[in-house]
């Protein structure tokens, strides 16, 4: 179990990274405006990460919502359930679920 986080350092955790550094960041303002919460914070970020990733592997911008249906469909968010914990840091719950 790792030690629980202030949401605002939950935030700042996500939306710093080399996507999002210096650049308007559409996630901290959904988020800023949204009451669902760390966890769907945490697995958005998730889902953004996998978005690039997954874009550059096929060399096209997947989009959002085929993002998301390959995240449900290849199993990552049934992943993401089992493995989330509170205060879990963004880059290690990813990992972990990208880990096969």
């Amino acid at each position: 179990m790792t030690a629980t986080r202030t949401h605002r350092e939950i935030i700042e955790d996500v939306c710093c990274d080399e996507n999002c550094e210096g650049k308007y960041c559409i996630l901290k303002e959904i988020v800023l405006l949204s009451d669902r919460g760390d966890r769907f914070l945490e697995q958005t970020k998730c889902v953004e990460r996998f978005k690039y990733e997954r874009s550059n592997l096929l060399g096209r911008d997947i989009g959002w919502e085929e993002a998301h249906k390959i995240w449900i469909q290849e199993g990552f968010a049934q992943k993401f359930a089992e493995l989330y914990e509170d205060g879990m840091k963004n880059g290690h719950i990813y990992k972990l679920i990208m880990q096969r």
